[in-house]
């Protein structure tokens, strides 16, 4: 990441402040005073400032006129900052619905874990709500090199006129599409990824913009101020008078990029700041909390959901719940960030060629879940459908959990190996006895999660030795030593 990037720690902590807004738009926004400040739960909203705001960081961390992209840092740093807090939060919402894993489409599923689920109506707000914004937020990482590209060979002010003219046009065409062809469509409009794109141009054309003009440029602090609280003032007067009053314009919407404009005012005036506010907003405890935002954006709900749910025993009344479930939920989003998604980060970017392995053994968990199942019922797997559901949906996180809990991606040894496979196939055993007992599936198929274990460590295994073009460094270590 560029220099110019680091420099900007007073931008950080705006991104807690638009995920604090999504937590409080999910459950407490009509809570106590909370009902009567909107702008301080206005979560849809608060999604366009992260595209407006990601646009701009990454520009400017890539945009580097003359320079050759490099596609393959680009995606494993894009995909090693979102996809493991991502996954963790997919699995807490499928525990969360554990009695319904064995019922639920596989398509719609796949959706969730491959981050396509924005794309499709009935998928957009399945499983977790939140995750729709990050289906979007992947469209716009699929697309940003091209835009890159496009973009350097291109003039600034023209980036600048295009962008702008762009965000007139979606919004234009949102506003006919929700108004008089598809009213009935009006909340999958709001989730559809090509009406937020015009927040991340404008973010994009903005972040270039400051790497091309901000070296030379003596900003007027009193006018750059002004123009911070202009932009913030017309926010929250548009903000509240959409909830206070019931004349405010519906033709457009103000969840789908309508404010984006001021929001890269606010931005680039934050970016340009040099006085007490930047000094005081780059403080190392606001910055953290920032850095811990996307975890808290993302866990949000499934934190909620978990907490009403195992709280519900004790009556505890819904407010004393949502307010101590704040500050529960930012402690252990930092902890979350400190201890799991730095960690797996970092990991990631330094052990890339490990993906492919991890690919493959979770496709091996898959097979040989399967196999076993077709191998034991033959025709009668039928009868058992929501057993092999189970089965599969389950034992994928159970057994790649063990592989992480015994180190097999670290150590390579066939005792990690065999330990993990142990482990798994004792907790798959429990939840599919109990899954059983509660009824959630046809049966408790114990020759089956036998065959399982077998088959999946003979093929992770083999895989090690049979695959022609591994690396020495990631074969399986036959001695049981670390390597």
């Amino acid at each position: 990441m560029s220099q110019s990037v680091k420099k900007l720690d007073q931008l950080t902590v705006t991104r807690f402040i638009a995920a604090l807004s999504v937590m409080l738009f999910h459950g407490g926004r009509y809570i106590g005073i909370l009902a009567y400040f909107p702008m301080l739960t206005a979560g849809p909203v608060a999604v366009s400032y992260f595209y407006v705001l990601s646009g701009f960081v990454m520009a400017l961390a890539y945009y580097r006129p003359g320079t050759r992209f490099d596609f393959r840092s680009y995606g494993l740093a894009r995909f090693s900052r979102i996809y493991p807090v991502y996954i963790l939060a997919f699995v807490l919402t499928c525990i969360y619905y554990i009695d319904l894993m064995a019922k639920i489409k596989s398509d719609k599923v796949l959706a969730n874990v491959f981050l396509y689920q924005a794309w499709i109506p009935e998928f957009a707000e399945s499983f977790n709500i939140a995750a729709w914004s990050l289906s979007v937020e992947v469209f716009f990482y699929v697309l940003f090199p091209f835009l890159l590209i496009f973009a350097m060979r291109r003039s600034v002010k023209g980036l600048i006129w295009a962008s702008l003219g762009f965000w007139v046009f979606s919004q234009i065409v949102h506003s006919i599409l929700k108004v008089r062809f598809m009213p009935e469509s009006a909340a999958w409009l709001a989730y559809y990824p090509l009406f937020h794109l015009n927040s991340f141009l404008l973010g994009a054309a903005g972040g270039i913009w400051y790497v091309s003009n901000a070296p030379q440029l003596k900003v007027n602090q009193s006018a750059n101020r002004f123009l911070l609280l202009l932009s913030l003032g017309v926010i929250l007067l548009l903000l509240s008078l959409r909830e206070l009053t019931t004349s405010f314009p519906t033709s457009f919407s103000l969840d789908n990029g309508l404010l984006a404009p001021f929001f890269l005012i606010i931005v680039l005036s934050l970016a340009f700041d040099t006085t007490r506010l930047a000094q005081g907003l780059s403080h190392p405890w606001l910055v953290l909390l920032g850095d811990a935002s996307y975890a808290l954006y993302i866990l949000h709900i499934p934190f909620r959901w978990m907490m009403e749910k195992y709280l519900a025993r004790f009556a505890i009344p819904y407010e004393t719940m949502y307010l101590a479930y704040i500050p529960v939920s930012i402690a252990i989003c930092i902890l979350v960030f400190k201890y799991i998604e730095v960690p797996a980060r970092d990991w990631l970017r330094k052990n890339s060629h490990m993906l492919l392995f991890i690919f493959l053994d979770v496709l091996l968990i898959y097979i040989m879940t399967r196999l076993s199942f077709v191998f034991r019922l033959g025709d009668e797997i039928v009868s058992y459908r929501r057993t092999q559901n189970f089965a599969l949906r389950t034992g994928l996180v159970i057994f790649f959990l063990s592989f992480l809990v015994f180190q097999f991606y670290k150590t390579s040894s066939w005792r990690s190996l065999a330990w993990a496979v142990l482990t798994g196939t004792a907790a798959l055993t429990g939840l599919m006895y109990f899954a059983w007992i509660k009824g959630w599936v046809e049966g408790f198929p114990r020759p089956i999660i036998l065959m399982i274990a077998v088959f999946v460590y003979s093929s992770i295994y083999l895989s090690r030795f049979l695959v022609p073009f591994l690396q020495p460094s990631v074969r399986l270590n036959i001695k049981g030593n670390s390597g």
